[in-house]
């Protein structure tokens, strides 16, 4: 044999092996039809089926043939079918098991993990991903260990693609179509648009699109075109769109909203508590555009009435209707540095349901009979009508209580007079500092990370980052939304046994031992005593919350209580009452936002079918309750997520004209990859690279980096200079080295 025929043999091995990859490497172009296929082996419980059988059972048309045959071919190239003699195909038996998640994949790295359920997720190669893509639901069969011992998986089929809309920047190739490249690093991209595919879009427009087709080469069609990736208005409806929330209300929903009426009935007064001549006033940011909840204050013997009174939107907003679904489905309001997605349309969130000064309301009122140290002895709860005497924003509110805080600090109270708003406030701010005091006595977490927000100039561009300031004012009005929730839930509970027969409870695990001991590690691993023993299963929050209050002037003491925080599980709503452990709480919910909150609104309507013994609640009606609370659970999580990539995007954005200059700042946490820096006083973290602090090893057990020559030691809690080097306002990723 010649070199050359030895070459060419060579060169054709290398050819078909790269085939072979690309083959298993190839994307499913429709996983319902391969689902499909499958489903007939098991309705006919046969292993061995012609191929006109198959067919024949799914009844295809012309126009499905090519989809039916790429699926065909997919299903042989990963095993999971084998073609024997006669146009007959037979299902593999799976001889490792199988289970089922939501595959996560790691940006740049390409391998990932599928979430299966309490326990570790599951590891899964680059070359075993067989055309899964991030968000896909699949079906993983387990391999064999590994060298290390680790256990991973491969995918056996996709039981669903992720809904999740593809969004990214399309680059136009001027007459010859473009490619879009996406948003989301953990998509697989970039993704060529034909020119009869490409709508209307310019180069560097952020687009939605749809893939059409995975074989060979990912192709897509754009659907939407949202404009420049420089506008921020793009920005803010492009993350509308990937977050599936609506940016605009449909024409039916406001067609319903305006045939609504402010108008006050004799016949409605006669069923509700009139307040209008009591000195009743909101509390809210100098921004708001909605006021959900007023405040009252009556001096009583032994103590106070507390009055809550909440806007009554479940007057205005009735279960079927056209704004009610509407406001089902989004769930909740999501607020970002980009701009506000309401729940409810204008006429109803800035209008008929604010608590406006001067303007008479309906409301849903509780009442807590207190004694002087914020004890709730009593409550009633009824639907009454309000007029707000006083709108005051945070900082007036605070400048009443500062000019009295001489009297506060000393428990000498200006004498009671109910018809001066001043002294109502200073005595609900020394009622709600007893409240606040028991509460956090009684088990109530008290993590107080810092939040931060953005300063625009009129064009929408970032000017600046500043930590959002919390007050005494704050405090006073978080104390008593908290009462008014856990009043509510209370005479839920108390009335079980006749109404309601289901519940929206706000609820809050406690704490995955795991990731306590992961916390309890970490710091450790900064050199911070961890008092609790080893026994992760029983961590009791009032004595977690006072090791956190002795840490609190710590240096370290910001990061334990951020890290705290990511060890907490996540609260949600459930028909299921397990308790709330960050508050302490055995009974609560979510009451007194139901102008931005769907299971308030729910929770308000429950608990007016129990006032006025009308709960007859079948199994329709519970198995709604059910979804509202899932379906609810799952917008907030879509709206954190919003409000976050806001945030880091402005974030960038800002950084992005810092390019070059030093900032002082501290490492947070660390990761193989390398070490993420907070920049002091913006809340921007930025990543500097492992090979940019020198010749360094990760060591596990300080979640750090140490230098193999000099064992400096780069970990949580260390105080740096740094420099950026690019930020991307795309992604919000921003990159830092050693000043």
């Amino acid at each position: 044999m010649t070199r050359r025929s030895r070459v060419n043999r060579f060169e054709q091995r290398k050819r078909t092996t790269a085939r072979k990859h690309r083959e298993q490497q190839e994307l499913v172009a429709n996983p319902e039809m391969e689902n499909n296929i499958l489903s007939v082996f098991d309705t006919l419980h046969e292993s061995v089926l012609p191929l006109t059988v198959i067919q024949e059972r799914l009844k295809l048309d012309k126009a499905k043939n090519r989809e039916f045959g790429d699926a065909l071919n997919s299903l042989i190239v990963r095993g999971v079918i084998k073609r024997v003699k006669g146009k007959r195909f037979r299902r593999i038996d799976r001889t490792n098991p199988t289970l089922s998640g939501r595959i996560s994949v790691v940006a740049d790295r390409g391998f990932g993990f599928v979430a299966v359920g309490k326990g570790d997720d599951i590891f899964v190669p680059p070359n075993k991903l067989n055309g899964a893509r991030h968000g896909d639901l699949v079906e993983v069969e387990f391999s064999k260990t590994g060298r290390y011992g680790r256990r991973s998986a491969s995918v056996y089929r996709i039981i669903e693609r992720s809904d999740k809309p593809v969004i990214g920047i399309y680059r136009d190739h001027f007459g010859h179509g473009g490619m879009v490249y996406p948003d989301d690093p953990r998509l697989p991209g970039p993704i060529k648009i034909a020119v009869s595919q490409a709508m209307d879009a310019s180069d560097r427009d952020r687009v939605e699109i749809q893939i059409i087709s995975d074989r060979h080469e990912l192709r897509g069609k754009i659907t939407r075109v949202f404009g420049s990736q420089y506008d921020p208005n793009s920005r803010f409806k492009s993350l509308i769109a990937e977050n599936k929330f609506h940016e605009v209300f449909p024409d039916a929903v406001l067609e319903e909203v305006e045939k609504l009426s402010e108008e006050l009935t004799h016949a409605e007064l006669a069923d509700r508590l009139d307040l209008r001549d009591r000195i009743i006033f909101t509390i809210d940011p100098d921004d708001a555009k909605d006021f959900d909840d007023a405040l009252s204050l009556k001096k009583i013997k032994g103590g106070y009435e507390l009055g809550v009174h909440i806007a009554d939107v479940s007057w205005y907003v009735r279960p079927g209707s056209e704004v009610d679904e509407e406001a089902r489905s989004r769930g909740t309001s999501v607020y970002t540095s980009h701009g506000t997605l309401p729940m409810l349309p204008e006429r109803l969130s800035s209008d008929l349901c604010s608590l406006r000064e001067g303007v008479p309301r309906r409301t849903f009122s509780v009442f807590l009979e207190m004694d002087n140290y914020g004890k709730v002895k009593d409550y009633t709860l009824t639907r009454s009508v309000i007029l707000s005497a006083k709108r005051f924003t945070y900082g007036q509110a605070q400048a009443v209580i500062d000019k009295n805080q001489d009297k506060l600090d000393a428990g000498k109270l200006p004498a009671w007079r109910n018809d001066r708003m001043t002294t109502v406030l200073v005595h609900l701010a020394a009622l709600t500092r007893n409240m606040r005091a028991l509460r956090l006595k009684q088990g109530g977490l008290e993590l107080d990370v810092p939040e931060y927000e953005v300063e625009l100039d009129e064009r929408g561009s970032v000017t600046g980052i500043h930590k959002r300031v919390v007050i005494e004012s704050n405090h006073l009005v978080e104390e008593c939304m908290l009462a008014a929730n856990r009043a509510v839930t209370e005479f839920a509970v108390r009335k079980r046994g006749s109404s309601p027969k289901v519940f929206v409870y706000r609820v809050h695990d406690k704490p995955d031992p795991d990731a306590i001991e992961e916390f309890a590690m970490f710091v450790q691993g900064m050199g911070i005593d961890w008092p609790f023993g080893w026994a992760m299963d029983s961590l009791p929050s009032a004595e977690l919350n006072k090791w956190l209050l002795e840490l609190r002037d710590h240096p370290l003491g910001g990061i334990v209580r951020r890290h705290a925080l990511r060890a907490m599980a996540k609260a949600l709503y459930d028909t299921e009452n397990i308790g709330h452990y960050g508050l302490g709480f055995a009974n609560y919910t979510h009451f007194t936002s139901p102008i931005r909150r769907y299971p308030d609104l729910v929770v308000h309507r429950i608990l007016l079918d129990s006032l006025n013994n009308t709960a007859k609640y079948g199994r329709d009606q519970i198995e709604f309750v059910k979804r509202a609370a899932l379906s609810s659970s799952e917008r907030e999580r879509a709206a954190q997520v919003m409000e976050r990539e806001s945030l880091k995007i402005r974030q960038a954005e800002y950084f992005r004209d810092q390019v070059g200059k030093e900032f002082d700042g501290m490492i947070t946490s660390a990761i193989p990859k390398g070490v993420f820096v907070e920049v002091a006083d913006t809340g921007t973290e930025g990543l500097i690279n492992a090979d940019d602090l020198g010749d360094v090893f990760f060591d596990r057990r300080i979640t750090g980096f140490v230098d193999a020559y000099t064992h400096n030691v780069w970990s949580p809690g260390l105080k740096i200079r740094v420099r950026v080097t690019h930020a991307d306002e795309q992604t919000g990723h921003i990159d830092l080295v050693l000043a």
